[in-house]
């Protein structure tokens, strides 16, 4: 019985987010790399969601949390394209970093450095280790609803209304060489954020008083 409630919430997870896709309007600004160069995707994780609906089938390894709501993630993921690999963007466990750095010889990845817990708007160190070790950039990526419902959770997740438009600003890709550079990176792309994305732009503020 368990394993038909999962059969069914992948499919049934994917066919919604399908038909969700099919009545927004996406602009992409400063068009993303293609799929043949990999780097690492960074977002909030509260714009999972509109990730997601943007790069559907374009297959990248994404970081979702091991606890059981992450499982409910995974499987829609893994019918729409994507690679899920359990664990967190704080890599307490090494296992999941290997995994990753492994991964990254041969598909982009997804990380929202701030998940899956949060605080929001913080980077848990391993977007910049993994940057690091497996020699691929970052590429930050600014996300703007015209329209969307924001959940009452720690880092107010984005949903969007169906027929609204999103905007998705991608950066140059930010290279980190040697372990002196994850400081630089860091700021450089909240520096982008803070110029692209609304909400990180107030964050930021905030920030810096």
């Amino acid at each position: 019985m368990a394993k038909i409630l999962f059969f069914l919430e992948r499919k049934l997870g994917a066919w919604f987010l399908l038909l969700l896709r099919k009545t927004l309007k996406f602009k992409v600004i400063n068009q993303e790399p293609s799929d043949n160069i990999r780097c690492i995707y960074m977002f909030w994780h509260r714009n999972l969601l509109l990730m997601t609906l943007q790069r559907i089938y374009h297959g990248a390894a994404v970081m979702v949390s091991s606890s059981q709501d992450g499982e409910l993630i995974a499987g829609p993921l893994s019918e729409l394209g994507y690679l899920p690999v359990r664990g967190s963007s704080s890599f307490k466990g090494s296992s999941a970093m290997r995994e990753m750095i492994k991964i990254a010889k041969k598909i982009s990845l997804a990380i929202t450095p701030d998940g899956p817990k949060g605080p929001c708007y913080t980077f848990h160190p391993g977007l910049f280790q993994i940057a690091y070790l497996a020699k691929i950039p970052i590429v930050a990526v600014a996300v703007n609803a015209e329209k969307e419902w924001l959940f009452k959770s720690w880092d107010r997740f984005r949903f969007p209304k169906p027929f609204s438009k999103i905007t998705m600003i991608y950066s140059d890709p930010i290279p980190v060489q040697s372990k002196e550079d994850f400081s630089n990176a860091e700021k450089e792309i909240r520096d982008f954020l803070a110029k692209h994305e609304r909400h990180s732009f107030i964050a930021q503020r905030d920030k810096e008083g």
